[in-house]
């Protein structure tokens, strides 16, 4: 997540200033989780060791001068490996609700480059239910509308198939494409799938075919350079391009 993204998750009332902190004047919580944490703490270490820490970590102001920690418990715990002496933080009045505390975690989370897509899904659902709208989502993780939409249909997989898109042992626009089939034909394909190793448009076929609804068309798409592409307008009758090329193809099929 972008520094400037996070403001936008935070109640302005909540919100104090950002600031560097001495790590000895902020308390953990033994209760403080993060939702999909898998992320080995050494290599978020080599990152800030590289990069520093790019995203603050959240902080509540405590007694007697202290802090007590809100979001960023796996940076902390980074920051600590490499010896660091402050860290940047933002530091709220008071502490989040429930529902802003997992909705900043959840959008965190979702910017790790190693979210399986079942994880990936049940985040952008939580925040659905939440009252997020799906284009807000979207911009929060730096992805496109449609992607967000279609990620959260993967919850609608039988378990079973759930459960190997979660492993990545089928890829999620396999995963996508066997939506449109009963629970059973799901985990049939599915294995299949992962047996033969179908690419995804051998997949949509076998869908395709199980609904009995054979293709009707395939696009080919071709380069043609504008000099060659200029002369065939020249020779094509009335310019029609697409038809000197159907028809040559056509010829070339009756001739094999």
């Amino acid at each position: 997540m972008y520094i400037n993204e996070l403001p936008r998750l935070i109640p302005r009332k909540k919100m104090v200033r950002f600031e560097d902190l001495e790590m000895g004047l902020i308390d953990v919580e033994e209760g403080i989780r993060l939702t999909l944490d898998k992320e080995p703490l050494d290599e978020l270490a080599k990152s800030i060791a590289l990069h520093g820490i790019l995203q603050p970590l959240v902080v509540e102001l405590g007694d007697e001068g202290r802090y007590k920690l809100q979001i960023g418990k796996r940076r902390m715990a980074a920051a600590k490996m490499l010896g660091l002496e402050k860290v940047p933080v933002i530091v709220l009045e008071g502490p989040l609700s429930p529902e802003d505390s997992l909705a900043m975690r959840l959008v965190e989370n979702l910017h790790r480059e190693d979210l399986d897509p079942i994880d990936e899904a049940e985040a952008y659902s939580t925040l659905r239910k939440m009252g997020t709208k799906v284009s807000e989502i979207a911009r929060l993780v730096g992805k496109d509308r449609p992607y967000v939409s279609h990620s959260m249909r993967l919850l609608r997989l039988h378990p079973k198939v759930r459960e190997a898109v979660r492993q990545q042992s089928i890829p999620r626009e396999h995963a996508l494409a066997l939506l449109r089939l009963e629970p059973s034909q799901q985990i049939a394909l599915a294995e299949e799938a992962m047996e033969t190793d179908l690419t995804i448009v051998e997949t949509r076929d076998r869908v395709r075919n199980l609904l009995g609804k054979g293709l009707k068309w395939r696009l080919v798409p071709i380069r043609i350079e504008p000099t060659v592409y200029d002369r065939l307008v020249t020779i094509a009758p009335d310019g029609d391009v697409f038809g000197l090329l159907k028809q040559a193809i056509e010829r070339l099929l009756e001739e094999a």
